[in-house]
């Protein structure tokens, strides 16, 4: 299939290459992207999906339906439609918003995450169809909206059942195969005293004679380990104050943690760890609560609600059926050896892994580039890309 697979890359190449800058100028950042689901949809439909839809948070689906659908073994190819913020224009190189095309390669924010990818995604079904090559299971193309800021997008989806047998999250791999990620837990602790003024301050009590020796003991914290993901990590990120002058002892202060963690384990049994730390640190007068950090959410559809700030832990084992099949169909469509990696961030793999999902990441871009001025998809990885997907939805729906 090596050859049939190239032959198709390249007879399709300009068209996913024409959508990749056309989703680039169209900016949707978190919670904005209705614009961008809007031209997914349409896409979609342009060419010939069987099935397409927005929920209710605003994540677009579409289905092809295989040659025996409902038989098969079917697969997501799943994106997400939010980008982060592009900063001073002035930093890049060409316009964060004009899909270039320039030195061997794409241009924009979002277009090594994940829009290039996604363009590939959208593009996987549709040859597959036009070549005679579509398997006999479904394929589902999935972009959720709000991964850049808590995963709301894809833990909706999740939640409301929406299930395929195995999924292929498109976020950074280098066209290698992820097959796990630390998660990401967002803490905060408000510890409470009373507040004076600073003149008198023995007639208060100040949150910050807890602080201080809170903070001593995190930094002793030792979390998990596992040979793939290396240690949980706890970092002290962010600090506020009731007071907004500085000659009051504040009534109250608020510090941010960032927690990465690995496998087996949970906001619970992290927070649990740390009241019983915040317990041994305790002061006279001064209270303290600790809890997951939210953000409120509003969907582009008018949908609202509470985000963790932060995403589950994902990975599956080397010798799990899905990992076997992708290394094995992408190994025969490239004819070379292909590495399975952790990766180096969170993702919204573990929202679907935790429903019984058999997920793996594969994507043509470059972790280094994303989230930075540099954001760019390289022209020969894309079209390597465009290969590994038709081989990836062929081995999990053939």
């Amino acid at each position: 299939m090596k050859e049939t697979y190239e032959r198709a890359a390249e007879k399709y190449f300009d068209a996913v290459v024409e959508t990749v800058r056309e989703m680039l100028r169209i900016p949707s950042p978190s919670g904005e992207e209705g614009a961008m689901a809007e031209y997914v949809m349409k896409k979609m439909r342009e060419l010939g999906y069987d099935e397409v839809r927005a929920d209710r948070a605003g994540s677009v689906a579409g289905r092809m339906k295989g040659t025996e659908s409902g038989n098969g073994k079917s697969v997501m190819l799943n994106c997400h439609l939010d980008v982060v913020d592009e900063g001073p224009h002035e930093k890049w190189k060409y316009p964060p918003f004009g899909g270039e095309v320039a030195d061997g390669a794409i241009w924009g924010r979002g277009a090594s995450d994940t829009k290039g990818t996604f363009a590939v995604q959208l593009y996987t079904p549709y040859i597959l169809k036009q070549e005679g090559l579509l398997p006999r299971g479904d394929i589902c193309v999935v972009g959720v909206v709000h991964e850049e800021d808590s995963g709301f997008g894809a833990m909706t989806m999740a939640e409301d059942g929406f299930f395929t047998d195995y999924a292929v999250m498109g976020e950074a791999t280098e066209n290698d195969i992820a097959v796990a990620c630390r998660g990401r837990i967002g803490i905060e602790v408000v510890i409470t005293g009373r507040s004076v003024h600073a003149s008198i301050p023995a007639e208060g009590f100040n949150p910050f004679d807890f602080l201080g020796p809170f903070l001593s003991a995190i930094k002793k914290y030792e979390g998990l380990s596992d040979p793939r993901y290396g240690s949980s990590l706890l970092t002290p990120t962010k600090i506020l104050s009731s007071e907004p002058g500085t000659n009051v002892v504040p009534n109250w202060l608020r510090l941010s943690l960032d927690y990465r963690s690995i496998p087996g384990e949970t906001g619970e049994s992290v927070i649990g760890r740390l009241r019983r730390l915040a317990e041994e640190c305790s002061v006279p007068g001064v209270s303290v609560e600790i809890a997951p950090a939210t953000i409120p959410i509003r969907c582009y559809t008018g949908m609202t609600g509470s985000g963790l700030m932060g995403e589950p832990a994902f990975g599956i084992d080397e010798d799990d059926d899905a990992v076997r099949r992708a290394k094995a169909a992408l190994e025969e469509a490239y004819g070379r050896p292909v590495r399975t990696k952790p990766w180096a961030f969170a993702t919204d793999s573990g929202h679907f892994a935790q429903k019984g999902v058999r997920v793996i990441g594969f994507s043509p871009a470059e972790i280094r580039k994303c989230h930075t001025v540099e954001d760019n998809i390289r022209l020969d990885m894309l079209k390597e890309g465009i290969v590994g997907y038709l081989a990836l939805a062929g081995g999990f729906c053939g």
